[in-house]
This record gives structure tokens, C-alpha cells and sequence, in this order.
């Protein structure tokens, strides 16, 4: 009975909101909307071309005229664009009494094969203020790459986003057409959900074609800040008509502000178990944001693409950037991401000991040294993806051996028992032999990863600890047997690290909890949510067997590991500690990398910041909600032989004065570093994200 009242809630909400726009079937369905394309030069009419009044899509007939007979929700008569043309107007707002709806379209010349590019951002998340600098480097992108269109891929955001970003980013001031799709944070209050988005954007279902592909646009799906106008089936039975019409020599991509939350692509478009299987439209790629990540996954040959936001680091610490795809003349797809103010050409530092090309980007993959052998994980937001572990002789540099993963080892590589283990952000984990680089065995974990598993795994003693935040698991290091899993907490992925304090492995779930596993059965011992410990950006560092220092929001907080209880926070005013470094403890002193002012080292007894040590600006942006003027450091700083070494976003390596903050020795290395630095007795080993590994001189 709930059921049945809560579709019949629905339908009285859509003839409520169908009847104040003025489209409801019993004023408009009884005449049709009418009209004709036309080209804009000639003035001939246009051919075979779909328009569609939402519900329903007809092409235009030899004299380039069309009739549709609207449905209960029609708000516009849409055309969808044919590769080769543009138009300022794709769109025309439905209104009582008027019949007839005429669209202009122009030539825009594209290859004639076929073969175009694009550019996606995601998450601006912009309020009355405006954009910031990014847009600069995104219409430089424009001017060099000349895309076929810009696209924005959802939360725009807010009432104040949303009536400004159209200022500052639209298709005259581009220099290409523009596109937005709907977020969950752009369904603001009014009379439904996407008003205010219609009023300024249009439609929030349409579709349009470059070359070989037929690009859908559609709305978020569940999960808004308000209740969207339509039932969740309504965008499905559209596009299942405007497919029935789908040139099938060409090739689909879905865009939409989240993930294809049906791993299959199979949707419902009604009450009677009608599907729509979007593989059989030869769907080709789902792009969305919304997790604030990068993230690539072939999920059968569909590609699905994340891209984190354009300005300041994303929610899992993914960079900032934009995103560039392209398709061939045969419809192959490549993509890149444009990392925002970071120059892939850089050159190696002078005065090294040897310095080693990966070509590859090397994320918060901690160099790992195990006796004259270096194993380093290497990362790739692009499409194809290049990556995998790398095995360096450490005392030349030269490559050993490579294994090549299915996605990218973003965190650091594990070694215990003749076996080095890495995970990728598929969830794959892989066992290698240490010596040979064979490998040994291979577990899936994750089936359908929304997110990445980027954590930083940990062994000990024959066990890998591996998964997501929210799904742990303990996997023997020479098979991969699973000896438990845990669904531990909802949250998001991050970079931090798991850390074992005795029988107590530590997880940090983002936006949700550190929680307390035992390591031998696990069992969840205790979970802490509060408001500081829940930003689970930062690695967790023992102060003794029993005691955690936790830093992380702006508070550093002293955690009892055998109750999980914070037996001392302290909130540093004006600091941001949501870096992935870990600190380093000695005595009373603790050593915290910041999102945002470089290095500080505090008092554990009195409380205070002792002294700060300032880095110069990132060069890319990592930590959450973090970026341009950021002093980041998501480096773990490593005490060694009385001084204190760490790298920077900023593309130095920095030795320093434990006891003063003072710099000892200052070494730009032109690339950010953002993990750990191996210092040892004749140098410094370095591994920076352009993907060069360098020993240096100190």
C-alpha cells in the first residue's frame, strides 16, 4: 500500500507542476507543437533531423518540418544538433497557445572524418564570486586544442552558482558551445527541483552529434538537494525514443553528473519491467563528476570517466585539472587530463647521482627500498592507461623489471615475506615476486567501484591489509586467500594510509570515521565520528603502542587506540591538515605536513606549534577543497640522523633543522613530490610526479 500511495504521490506532483508551467496534456496534447529546421545560410530546409518535446522525438521530413503531440512534462521542443552545425538556440521554452517552433542551425566544419575532441570539467562548485583563475587555463586549452565543444558535468552550484557561472563560462566567451548538465546541488527550491536550471540552461535531457558519436545528455539520478519535475523513469522512455532514431553506424557516450549506478547499462523506463540496454545502442563511454576523483575503468569495453574538479584537489585528494578527449577518425577514444599550473615538461634536477624517466606519474606511491632494490607505483588519469610497479636497481637506477596493472597504483607498494603487494584503484590487488616481478596471484575486491581504492595498504607477518576505506580486507601475502573482510563504515576514499597500533588496525574513512579493526578476526573494535576525526585526509601516526596522534581538518587530536576516544584535540585557527602525510614523532615533538602552510612542528605536552615551516605554492592541487596559493605538503616528513626531510607540492625537497624549522638544504627538483623521500647516508631518493626517480646529493 506504501507503494502504490507513493506512486500516486508522484503523479499528483507532476500534473500539480505540468499544470503551473503550462504544459499539462488537457491544454497542450489535443494540438501539436509544430515547426521546421532550416539552415542558417541558406535558408534551405534540413532533412532527417530529430527534434523532441521530451518525451517524444520524430526527425523533420523532406520540407524540414516537424509535428510532435507533447506529453504531460513538455517544458521544450529541443533539436538535436547534427555534426557539422551549430546553433545559439537548441532549445525553445514550450508555451500555451504557441504551435509553432522553428530552429537555425549553421555550419561548424569539423574533419571530415569524423574525428573531433572535447574538454569536461566537473565540480566547480562556484558562488556569486565567480570562477577563479582555472577558467584562464581552460580557455587556453580551447584556443590550443579547438575542441568541438566544452562540457560541464554537474554542480554548478546553488542558487548564486548558478546565475553566475553562465557569465563567466558560455559559448560566446569560450569560443566553442558550451554545455552544463545538472548536479545534485543544482536542484534548488522552487516550484521543482530544476527550475531555476531551466531558466537559465535549458533542458536537462537532450542530445546532440559530432562526427560518429551520439552524445546524451541527462540529469543527476537520485539523491538531489530538492525533488526534481520528473519520475526517475521519464529521461529513460526519452531516450529510449530518441535511440530508436540513433544512426546505429555511430557510437553512444552518456553524460551525467554520477556513475551508470547499474553496472550492466541496463535501465527501467516503466511500471511493466520495460528495459532499456544501452549496450545495444553500442554505447561507448559514461563520463560523470560528482565523486570529486579521477577515476578510468573498463567495465566490459564501456569506458567510465571521473573527473575531479577543475581548481583545488578532489574529495580523495585526485588533482585538479581538466579533462581532454578525443575521438578518431574510427572512433577510438583517447583521453588526458590537464593538470591545473602543472608543466609536464620539466627537466632533472643538476647534480644527481642518476636520475630515471618512468614516464609515468608517481602520485603518493611511497618509493619503497627493500636491501639494493627500489619498487616504485606509478598512476595515470588518461585512457589508455599506462601503469604498474616498477623495480629499480637503487644503486644506479636502471629498470629491473616492470608489471603492468589494470589501473593505477596511486599509493604506495608493500613488501613482506619475498613478496612486494600493490593495489590499484580498481580495486585489483596484485602479489609479485619481489626478485622476479612474476606474479604470484591477483584479487579482485571490488566488483563495481564507484570510487577509488587508493588507501595505503599495509603487511605484516604473512598479511596484506588492502580494500577501501569502507571495505577492509586481510589477505594472506603468498596465495591472496581472503582471511576476512570487513564492511567497515559509509564514507569516501582517500589517500591516508592503515596503520597497525598491536592488534588494532587503524582505517580512516573520508566524510565518515576512524574505526578500530582487530587485525586477527576482523572485527570492528570501536568507531569515532566526530566532527575533526571524520576528515579522514591525513594518516594517523602511533605516539606509543596505546596512542595515536591524528591530525586532520584543522584540528590535531590525540586518540586512545584501545577505545577509539580522543583524549585531547587541539584546533590550529587558520590551518588545513587534510594533506595524506603521515607526521613523524620524536619525544615531545610532532612533525605535520599541512594542506596549506607547509610543515609545522608541535608540542605534544603544552599544545603549541613551535615553530612553521612555510613551502612556496603547490605547483598542482591535491588536498580537499585546497588550491591556488596552497602551501602543500603531502610528503610524510622522515627524521634521519638529526634532521628532518620532506617533499613538497611545490617541487623541492626540503632538509631541515628539527630544532629550529630552519632549512638545512633546499633541492628543486621542477615536479612536485607528493610522497616520501629516502634519505641516506650519500643522498636523497626522490620520486616526483612528473615520473622521474632521482638520487641526489646532500
Amino acid at each position: 500500500m506504501a507503494k502504490v500511495f507513493i506512486k500516486l504521490l508522484r503523479l499528483v506532483m507532476a500534473l500539480i507542476i505540468a499544470i503551473g508551467t503550462g504544459a499539462w496534456g488537457g491544454l497542450q496534447d489535443l494540438s501539436l507543437y509544430k515547426g521546421a529546421v532550416y539552415d542558417e545560410n541558406s535558408g534551405a530546409p534540413m532533412a532527417n533531423v530529430l527534434v523532441s518535446d521530451g518525451r517524444n522525438v520524430v526527425k523533420t521530413d523532406a520540407d524540414g518540418s516537424f509535428a510532435l503531440k507533447g506529453w504531460a512534462k513538455t517544458r521544450f521542443i529541443t533539436v538535436t544538433v547534427p555534426s557539422g552545425y551549430t546553433t545559439d538556440e537548441f532549445y525553445i521554452p514550450a508555451k500555451l497557445g504557441v504551435k509553432e517552433y522553428n530552429f537555425t542551425l549553421r555550419e561548424r566544419p569539423i574533419s571530415p572524418d569524423g574525428a573531433h575532441d572535447f574538454l569536461a570539467i566537473a565540480d566547480s562548485e562556484i558562488g556569486a564570486g565567480g570562477v577563479g583563475d582555472w577558467i584562464h587555463h581552460v580557455k587556453g586549452w580551447v584556443d590550443e586544442i579547438e575542441p568541438a565543444f566544452l562540457i560541464h558535468l554537474g554542480d554548478i552550484c546553488y542558487e548564486d552558482g548558478l546565475k553566475q557561472h553562465i557569465k563567466d563560462m558560455n559559448s560566446q566567451n569560450m569560443g566553442v558551445p558550451v554545455h552544463y548538465i545538472m548536479g545534485n546541488h543544482d536542484y534548488v527550491a522552487g516550484l521543482y527541483g530544476e527550475e531555476l536550471f531551466e531558466s537559465i540552461y535549458g533542458p536537462v535531457w537532450y542530445s546532440f552529434d559530432v562526427g560518429n558519436i551520439h552524445y546524451v545528455i541527462t540529469p543527476f539520478q537520485t539523491g538531489a538537494d530538492y525533488l526534481p519535475g520528473y519520475a526517475e523513469t521519464d529521461r529513460w522512455k526519452w531516450l529510449e525514443n530518441d535511440l530508436k532514431h540513433m544512426d546505429p553506424g555511430k557510437q553512444l557516450v552518456i553524460f551525467n553528473h554520477r556513475d551508470a549506478y547499474i553496472p550492466d547499462y541496463v535501465f527501467s523506463t516503466g511500471l511493466l519491467g520495460k528495459k532499456l540496454d544501452l549496450k545495444e545502442h553500442n554505447l561507448a563511454a559514461w563520463f560523470f563528476g560528482h565523486n570529486h576523483t579521477n577515476f578510468v575503468n573498463d567495465n566490459n569495453g564501456i569506458i567510465n570517466i571521473c573527473t575531479a574538479r577543475p581548481d583545488c584537489g578532489g574529495i580523495d585528494q585526485s588533482l585538479s585539472g581538466t579533462r581532454h578527449v578525443n575521438f578518431d577518425a574510427d572512433g577510438k577514444m583517447t583521453s588526458v587530463l590537464r593538470y591545473y599550473e602543472f608543466e609536464e615538461k620539466t627537466a632533472a634536477p643538476e647534480g644527481g647521482h642518476w636520475s630515471t624517466d618512468l614516464g609515468q606519474h608517481i602520485a603518493f606511491a611511497d618509493p619503497l627500498l627493500v636491501g639494493d632494490r627500489l619498487y616504485v607505483g606509478t598512476m595515470d588519469d588518461s585512457y589508455p592507461m599506462v601503469c604498474g610497479l616498477h623495480a629499480l636497481d637503487a644503486n644506479d637506477g636502471s629498470l629491473l623489471w616492470y608489471y603492468e596493472t589494470e589501473n593505477s597504483v596511486i599509493n604506495k607498494p608493500v613488501y613482506d615475506s619475498g613478496m612486494v603487494i600493490a593495489q590499484d584503484s580498481a580495486g585489483n590487488v596484485y602479489g609479485l615476486n619481489a626478485a622476479s616481478g612474476k606474479l604470484a596471484w591477483q584479487k579482485k575486491l571490488i566488483d563495481w567501484p564507484s570510487q577509488n581504492t587508493m588507501s595505503g595498504i599495509i603487511a605484516e607477518k604473512g598479511v596484506v591489509y588492502a580494500g577501501s576505506p569502507g571495505h577492509v580486507f586481510a589477505l594472506n601475502v603468498n596465495t591472496g586467500e581472503k582471511l576476512w573482510d570487513n564492511n567497515v563504515s559509509r564514507g569516501e576514499a582517500s589517500a591516508s594510509e592503515f596503520v597497525i597500533a598491536g592488534d588494532t588496525l587503524v582505517v580512516g574513512v573520508h566524510w565518515g570515521a576512524l574505526v578500530g579493526i582487530n587485525k586477527n578476526t576482523g572485527k570492528k573494535l570501536w568507531e569515532n565520528r566526530d566532527g575533526h576525526i571524520r576528515f579522514r585526509s591525513s594518516t594517523p601516526a602511533l605516539i606509543d603502542a596505546n596512542t595515536l596522534l591524528v591530525a586532520d581538518s584543522n584540528a590535531v587530536m590525540i586518540v586512545d587506540v584501545v577505545r577509539g576516544e580522543i583524549t585531547s584535540k587541539t584546533v590550529l585557527e587558520g590551518y588545513t591538515l587534510s594533506s595524506s602525510g603521515q607526521p613523524a614523532i620524536d619525544g615531545k615533538a610532532a612533525y605535520i605536513p599541512t594542506a596549506n602552510k607547509g610543515l609545522i612542528a608541535f608540542d605534544l605536552e603544552s599544545k603549541t606549534i613551535l615553530w612553521n615551516k612555510n613551502t612556496r605554492p603547490a605547483r598542482i592541487f591535491t588536498a580537499p577543497y585546497v588550491g591556488k596559493g596552497a602551501q602543500t605538503v603531502e610528503s610524510s616528513p622522515i627524521l634521519y640522523e638529526g634532521k628532518l626531510y620532506f617533499g613538497a607540492s611545490d617541487g623541492y625537497a626540503y632538509v631541515l633543522d628539527p630544532a629550529t624549522g630552519n632549512s638545512l638544504e633546499e633541492i628543486h627538483l621542477a615536479a612536485p613530490v607528493l610522497n616520501n623521500l629516502i634519505p641516506g647516508a650519500d643522498g636523497i631518493i626522490v620520486a616526483d610526479f612528473s615520473g622521474r626517480v632521482t638520487k641526489v646529493g646532500v
